[in-house]
């Protein structure tokens, strides 16, 4: 199951970028928001485990109308809470995000959309984290990712939930999982 949502994200990726080879429409934009860590442990060692708010800032480029690919490149920072092996750990993680999606308009009405997007994100976590004393955090991991949003003239917001495929960490087989809002301008 997992091998073939991977390749279909993928594939997604794929049809984008062949979008974006024959799209003559671009439009940028700069994006700020929150963000809500619910990571899953998979190791029932983990108790505790709370989500924590967070902060993303991102830009990104939307090429294509109606069906469009917004690749975009972004910086968070992830907050949890959980205790292990009777420790409290409140990591904080700080990522470069570069989100691939596909999106739909859903209504395209010239100042006013409803869009609808799909696709792969990958992150790059900035600082080293200890998960326990003898393991760390991985510096990269692979999430789905998937989202509404609303243009109104020049004004953004967007929805969004991110699954994590990849483990970010062995020893809790520990998953990311985020939901954030973002506002933004696109110029």
């Amino acid at each position: 199951m997992k091998t073939t949502l991977k390749t279909a994200l993928m594939g997604l990726t794929l049809l984008g970028l062949s979008i974006a080879a024959k799209a003559q429409e671009v439009t940028y934009g700069l994006q700020v928001g929150s963000n809500y860590n619910m990571t899953s442990f998979g190791n029932k060692s983990v108790k505790d485990n709370n989500g924590k708010v967070g902060i993303s800032v991102s830009g990104f480029a939307r090429i294509g109308n109606e069906l469009f690919f917004q690749p975009g490149l972004g910086v968070s920072l992830l907050r949890k809470e959980y205790t292990f092996d009777k420790n409290e750990k409140t990591p904080k993680f700080y990522q470069i995000n570069l989100p691939l999606q596909i999106g739909y308009k859903l209504i395209n009405d010239g100042d006013f959309n409803l869009r609808a997007m799909l696709g792969p994100q990958l992150n790059y976590d900035i600082k080293t984290v200890k998960s326990t004393a003898t393991t760390d955090y991985k510096k990269f991991s692979f999430d789905g990712r998937i989202g509404l949003g609303l243009d109104i003239s020049k004004l953004t917001l967007d929805a969004y939930y991110s699954h994590g495929f990849s483990s970010i960490d062995k020893t809790l087989d520990a998953k990311n999982r985020t939901v954030g809002i973002m506002v933004g301008y696109k110029f």
